[in-house]
């Protein structure tokens, strides 16, 4: 297959990763809001403060945090293009049920219903990356980060949505230094898992600021090149976020 030939593939690829992650967050937001009920009283976790819509709208990073950075708004809200769009995810969403939390997280959900969502794609010095924030209950925050991490200790691989989207090559990429918690995760997309599949890497990375946990998801363009969160992103969006959910 030619090199531009890849190229368009994993172009589409893109788009398609974005389309799944959309269409995966919004698919039957009750049932997955009354299994999060239930685990949101099994222990409990110190208050926070928790954002709200609007709140967590005006926590997105912008060129005043970051020059040359530009935000597009993405998804179709209730609230707003990319606002809102964010919902519990039920585990019977992912195959095997193990990787559930990871399906979630790859989408910037989880199993916890939301009190605020943004989803913007984002980009800098000519990478991008889909941007997702989600405000919680002060105590399910904390628990998105640790069944995420659990998950990913046995978590390789997994199909999730009604497309049965195909995930391979799981791997938690460590702990990260921003935030008071924080995960990175790399995957491979499988496309069309048959003869000739295109495999295109992901990467993703969670981090919880309060009640809020920001969600990173990169897609390479290249299949034989790792996928990359910019640095300076995470960075500064971490910096507003921690203003953001200390303040008040």
């Amino acid at each position: 297959m030619s090199k531009a030939n890849v190229q368009r593939r994993v172009a589409v690829a893109a788009v398609a990763l974005m389309a799944v992650g959309l269409a995966g967050c919004a698919d039957e937001p009750g049932e997955g809001a009354a299994a999060v009920k239930g685990a949101s009283s099994q222990r409990r976790e110190p208050s926070l403060l928790v954002l709200s819509q609007d709140q967590l709208e005006q926590a997105v990073v912008d060129a005043r945090d970051l020059p040359g950075v530009w935000v597009e708004e993405i998804g179709a809200g209730s609230q707003g293009p990319g606002n809102g769009v964010i919902f519990a995810v039920p585990r019977t969403n992912t195959q095997p049920t193990a990787c559930a939390a990871v399906s979630a997280a790859v989408d910037g959900a989880s199993s916890y219903a939301p009190v605020g969502s943004v989803q913007r794609t984002i980009g800098l010095k000519g990478r991008s990356a889909i941007l997702t924030l989600v405000s919680y209950r002060s105590a399910d925050a904390p628990r998105v980060i640790d069944e995420l991490r659990t998950a990913l200790r046995s978590c390789t691989g997994y199909q999730a949505g009604p497309t049965k989207a195909t995930y391979e090559d799981v791997k938690a990429a460590g702990d990260l230094p921003q935030g008071e918690d924080g995960v990175a995760l790399r995957l491979t997309l499988v496309m069309d898992p048959h003869d000739d599949a295109l495999k295109v890497p992901v990467n993703v990375i969670v981090e919880r600021h309060g009640s809020v946990v920001a969600t990173y998801k990169a897609v390479s363009d290249d299949t034989h090149t790792p996928a990359i969160v910019p640095a300076a992103l995470v960075d500064a969006q971490s910096k507003v976020l921690d203003v953001a959910a200390h303040s008040g």
